[in-house]
């Protein structure tokens, strides 16, 4: 509901201050002029109200866009050498994709709450089976989802993820 309001505040601003003067008008109410500025007054607060939380919504998308990829370009060389069978011990194999299993978490954690996009979601999905078709990576995230400590991320979310439109 709120995604719905803060994209729509304008129509909704619109449609209130033309509904709301129709009835003052009908209603023959003393003092309208002043319910139809006070009516006015409400609704630009709101507008102002609407535009800053969108711009506060995309300052932290931006900041948790960002910190998502920095994290994850930290470690998609070593994703990469798992991937490809470069020799990766089972300690450092087993840290590097509890780090990544940890990111992606977060990332559905965010995206969950409305704060990543659907189509940044959809893409991450999309890089998480590209790495959940590897073998040694696709057996750490079967031992890992034991413990259920991901934040209900699992593979069914993670491909209707991918395959949303």
């Amino acid at each position: 509901m709120g995604n719905f309001v803060f994209r729509n505040y304008s129509w909704i601003a619109v449609a209130v201050t033309a509904t709301a003067i129709v009835v003052i008008l009908v209603s023959r109410a003393p003092q309208r002029e002043a319910l139809i500025g006070s009516t006015i007054g409400g609704v630009l607060g709101f507008c102002y109200f609407a535009q800053k939380q969108k711009l506060e919504e995309l300052r932290l998308f931006n900041e948790l866009f960002r910190d998502f990829n920095r994290r994850y370009d930290r470690m998609n060389g070593r994703l990469e050498d798992i991937c490809t069978g470069n020799s990766v011990d089972g300690t450092e194999l087993k840290k590097a994709l509890m780090d990544y299993f940890n990111l992606c978490a977060e990332e559905y954690l965010f995206f969950k709450e409305g704060y990543i996009h659907p189509q940044v979601w959809q893409s991450w999905c999309r890089g998480m089976l590209y790495y959940l078709r590897n073998s040694r990576i696709r057996q750490v995230w079967n031992e890992e989802m034991i413990s259920d400590s991901y934040y209900g991320l699992t593979l069914l979310v993670i491909e209707q993820g991918a395959a949303r439109h």
